[in-house]
């Protein structure tokens, strides 16, 4: 007996935060929309669990409102190197530490309750003219969105899977039980590697590696910072150690016809720069607005936006992981004026334009690193 065709009009490949941020987007237009993922929630991943304030303001706007209740807060960011050490409280709001599968719980949460169809453990099978195929079954669909991560295989089935730039890095990531000992994210820098600490519970802190050494674990990364070390060494860990891979990418289009991107499979940023998921959310957002609209090319403009910034921020910190020299010119500046660092922290989480940061402050930091000694 033939099946019968579903229809609807947004389906989602992908069931991770940027798939279900996009499918809440949507019902919020009043779209009727269908999610299919493989995998059976809640889906984990090897990344520094924590939100900044704008991926927190984002997610408000997508039903889902994130309190202390449900992390830990940070205040703002430390940045050390050997002795030196510089850090910027964020302008407004906080940011929240909180592990990868409780928010995923929390959209899953808030994607039922709009009314979004999730469909686990379904593996679509490929792309039609007017719709998907998944399990054997086909369903129309008037907008079909790939959110499948960066090595997405909907990217590819769109022929949208052309790379404009393409840095690959490596993230293992374990937590330990002991309670946070200061109330910012710190960045400890090493030599080809950084540690993220991020705190996640009352007594339990995420430790995250970023290397360009595929081979290189944190066990042996830790060895380069004594202080770290010391503060875990009487620590239990909670977790095993789980890697992924790193991707700071950029493709040439997200969108083509009534198909697009969202997500990594759109695009991503370092993961130092902690935006990635805030991106996905800020993406689901101008992507509804522009399917309400009928226009995609709206989208693309959108997107591109978004990601500027947080583009130029992972080239810095992808310079500053390269050369030695660049990161501590760069930090011995920012520790000689903490003031100029909080107001590149506050254009990093959108709390002030590119702008209103002004020339005068681009030219005294460059000034400063020029005039700098080495």
């Amino acid at each position: 007996m033939r099946q019968e065709t579903l229809q609807t009009d947004l389906f989602v490949v992908g069931g991770g935060p940027a798939g279900l941020a996009a499918a809440i987007a949507a019902r919020q237009k009043g779209l009727s929309v269908i999610v299919a993922d493989y995998a059976q929630p809640p889906i984990d991943k090897a990344c520094g669990e924590g939100l900044m304030p704008d991926a927190i303001s984002a997610l408000s706007r997508l039903g889902v409102t994130l309190g202390l209740n449900q992390g830990v807060g940070f205040r703002g960011i430390r940045f050390t190197d050997r002795q030196v050490s510089v850090a910027a409280k964020f302008p407004r709001g906080f940011g929240l530490g909180i592990r990868r599968p409780e928010l995923h719980e929390l959209l899953i949460r808030r994607a039922v309750e709009a009314g979004v169809a999730i469909l686990w453990g379904t593996r679509v099978s490929k792309l039609t003219n007017g719709g998907i195929e998944l399990n054997g079954r086909r369903i129309e669909s008037r907008w079909i969105i790939g959110a499948d991560g960066q090595n997405s295989r909907t990217r590819a089935w769109m022929g949208l899977d052309c790379y404009r730039y393409r840095h690959i890095r490596f993230g293992f990531r374990q937590h330990y039980r002991v309670a946070p000992w200061t109330d910012f994210v710190e960045v400890h820098w090493g030599k080809n590697c950084q540690i993220v600490i991020t705190p996640v519970g009352p007594d339990e802190i995420c430790l995250v590696l970023n290397s360009r050494d595929a081979r290189l674990r944190l066990g042996e990364a830790l060895l380069q910072f004594p202080e770290v070390l010391n503060r875990l060494r009487n620590a239990p860990v909670t977790t095993e150690e789980r890697g992924a891979i790193s991707s700071f990418h950029s493709v040439s289009s997200v969108y083509q016809d009534r198909f697009a991107l969202v997500g990594d499979a759109s695009g991503s940023v370092d993961a130092l720069t902690g935006k990635g998921l805030c991106l996905a959310f800020q993406q689901a957002l101008a992507l509804a607005e522009a399917i309400e609209g009928g226009d995609l090319s709206r989208y693309q403009a959108a997107h591109r936006r978004i990601a500027r910034m947080p583009s130029l921020m992972s080239r810095l910190m992808l310079s500053m992981d390269k050369h030695a020299w660049l990161r501590q010119k760069v930090l011995q500046v920012l520790a000689a004026d903490p003031h100029l660092f909080s107001k590149l922290l506050a254009v990093h989480v959108s709390a002030l334009s590119p702008t209103a940061f002004g020339l005068g402050n681009a030219l005294k930091l460059g000034w400063r690193l020029v005039a700098s000694p080495n």
